[in-house]
């Protein structure tokens, strides 16, 4: 007998079905796409999708399994939680308790503080809950804040748990009526849970992702299979068809899908409805796809797949922390290595044991299960009465972390536009400084315009600026361009440019300032577009090609009309957050450890901008003079960040930029 199927059969009944190792080969595949996703590798932009794979199959085999023990007259509710607690209780809590003591070295307090919420929230359970509280709006389970916390992970967890506390209760109600009508009840119940996830896919995505009740039916799926809702298959040619299609639906989705897919929601069905072809496909007789998932590597990696899962998030989430920002090629594969270094062990001197072991009572089970929540609440519930521990760093250390936190706040977040839908003029927030009846100066751009208000109120007040009045039209992430849009969803810089190019040409506005971060210059960001719509493809140097000629076109436009007009050329913008290599430095340079940010603009970039505001009649406005000496530019003092993250600098600091600002002003 195989190591997979000793290990299965002592975990199941022994009269239950024979191993499918099948399963174990897609369990494999599920829990690759979903650690290649998160390695940020190529190829895999819709490896989250993993996730629903697993849960199909977890209700196709806990579903078999209750089925199984209810026909036999033994099923007990008492009995299915203690194999639930063997089963998921001992590797969580051993990568609790790891991840608990490698955030007390690496994390400084205010994101300890977080992670021993997110502590909390996984020993009870109820992750998605806190993960869903704490997401973004916009882009939930895929923004950046969320991709910092190292449990984040754990959503699926409660999820699944939050199924199994009620369903199998449920099921045996049903079933004890008739099977039939078992997957009635379990086929209404996965139809509304299906439509529910369409509707809140469109209207609440965040709440769609992480809550039960949409993601229920992907369980459902499974436990439809297992209540033999499809009749056998019995031809072969009909057995690789549908093994072969449902493996085009998982791979088509892992290849196609991006965080802007909508998800869950329809589009969740792909992968499901691939992961449910397979296993039908494999129920009853050999077929291509069924041999290719038994093989020994696959079901290897689908036997440690439970913790590889638990392992893999944390130690790419704890390395990017360490390192501050995206690991390369070498860091991400030590990682990947690492990670399937520990589930291997955690599979079999965690795992394997405690399901193994046949000595250890069910009380003692349970007890063990209350036992290691309670030590994993007191954790976190500890981290969170100290403040984060910051007893761990001396007082300079201390002061030195405490005031870079403040950098990371420290922005003036005002008359900026984000991801607005523009149809007219009077849908952009346009700010003004003083009477209307002025002449002014526009001020247009995205987030490198919005970070120099203080310095333009600062001027306007004190009757610095050539011209009395002041209006903004900023539209953060988006460049001034009429005809590129960002290839991000919910974005309309196109028609934003096309009526801030309005606002500008209109007669009251003596000045056009223009100004815009280059972050697209070096990532493919940008698509040429219509109407926040992109119709086609550009490379890295079409991109900038376009933009240069649409500059050129707008300062001619403006210089026609008699306008005055400043380019700024594009702010130092580094490859690692300035505030976060200054903690690092703070807390880890007595060991010798020193952290180091780049300029990643593009000098000959810089360089076309500046020959197309020359060409074109502009002023150019240069920050760099006043950031940058021969010998580098200055990013902190004193072991303080200047800027809020990686090219912001902080409003409390942006007045360095004062003097030349000043004069190519007036």
């Amino acid at each position: 007998m195989t190591d997979a199927a000793s290990v299965w059969r002592e975990s199941r009944p022994a009269s239950i079905e024979r191993y499918r190792a099948d399963i174990d080969g897609l369990r494999a595949l599920a829990v690759l796409a979903v650690v290649l996703f998160h390695a940020r590798v190529g190829g895999f932009s819709g490896g989250f999708v993993g996730v629903d794979i697993f849960y199909v199959i977890s209700g196709y085999l806990i579903t078999s399994l209750i089925v199984h023990e209810l026909d036999a007259g033994s099923f007990s509710l008492i009995r299915f939680y203690e194999r639930r607690i063997r089963r998921i209780f001992p590797a969580l809590f051993g990568m609790l308790l790891l991840c608990t003591m490698a955030a007390c070295l690496l994390l400084i307090p205010k994101d300890l503080q977080t992670f021993a919420c997110s502590i909390i929230a996984a020993t009870v359970f109820a992750s998605n809950i806190f993960f869903k509280r704490q997401a973004s709006s916009d882009e939930g389970y895929f923004s950046r804040g969320s991709e910092s916390q190292p449990l984040l992970h754990t959503w699926s967890l409660a999820i699944e748990e939050q199924f199994y506390l009620l369903f199998p209760l449920t099921l045996m109600l049903f079933v004890r009526h008739s099977k039939r009508r078992a997957a009635q009840a379990v086929g209404c119940g996965c139809a509304i849970s299906f439509f529910l996830s369409i509707w809140t896919a469109k209207t609440r995505p965040v709440a769609a992702f992480y809550i039960l009740a949409p993601r229920a039916w992907e369980l459902l799926v499974g436990s439809l299979i297992a209540l033999k809702v499809v009749s056998p298959i019995r031809s072969r040619a009909l057995r690789e068809l549908a093994g072969f299609t449902g493996m085009g639906l998982i791979v088509w989705a892992i290849g196609t899908f991006a965080k802007d897919t909508t998800f869950p929601g329809i589009n969740a069905l792909f992968p499901c409805l691939g992961a449910a072809l397979i296993i039908v496909a494999g129920e009853d007789g050999p077929s291509h796809i069924r041999r290719a998932l038994s093989i020994p590597q696959l079901v290897f990696v689908g036997l440690i797949s439970y913790s590889l899962y638990l392992w893999h998030w944390p130690v790419l989430v704890l390395a990017r922390y360490f390192f501050v920002g995206d690991l390369n090629p070498v860091e991400t594969g030590v990682c990947v290595l690492t990670a399937g270094g520990l589930a291997t062990l955690s599979y079999h001197f965690v795992e394997k044991p405690f399901r193994r072991n046949t000595t250890v009572s069910r009380r003692q089970v349970f007890a063990f299960g209350l036992a290691a929540s309670t030590v994993s609440l007191a954790f976190g519930a500890g981290i969170l009465a100290s403040r984060g521990i910051p007893g761990r760093y001396e007082e300079a250390t201390s002061r030195l972390v405490a005031a870079n936190v403040l950098r990371t706040e420290d922005y003036e977040e005002v008359c900026g536009n984000w991801k607005t839908a523009v149809r007219s003029i009077r849908d952009i927030k346009i700010c003004q400084l003083g009477p209307d009846l002025v002449q002014k100066v526009l001020f247009w751009g995205d987030s490198h315009v919005q970070q120099l208000f203080p310095v333009i109120k600062s001027l306007h007040d004190r009757g610095l600026l050539h011209d009395p009045g002041v209006l903004t039209a900023i539209e953060n992430g988006c460049p001034p361009a009429e005809h590129l849009n960002s290839r991000e969803g919910g974005y309309h810089c196109d028609s934003f440019a096309q009526l801030a190019m309005t606002r500008a040409m209109a007669a009251d506005v003596d000045t056009v300032f223009i100004g815009f971060n280059t972050w697209w210059s070096v990532h493919q960001d940008l698509c040429p577009s219509m109407n926040g719509v992109c119709t086609g493809e550009l490379s890295l140097g079409e991109v900038r090609d376009h933009f240069l000629n649409e500059l050129a076109e707008h300062v001619t436009s403006l210089k026609e009309c008699g306008k005055r007009v400043i380019v700024s050329l594009p702010f130092p913008m580094y490859d690692k957050s300035i505030p976060d290599v200054e903690i690092r430095d703070a807390i880890f340079g007595r060991f010798g450890l020193h952290w180091t940010a780049s300029d990643i603009t593009l000098p000959s970039f810089r360089a076309d901008i500046a020959a197309v505001a020359q060409r074109t009649g502009a002023r150019i406005f240069d920050p760099r003079k006043s950031l940058c000496r021969d010998d580098g530019c200055v990013t902190e003092i004193d072991g303080v960040s200047i800027y809020k993250d990686d090219n912001h600098i902080a409003a409390s600091q942006i007045g360095i930029l004062e003097p030349e600002l000043e004069a190519v002003l007036r």
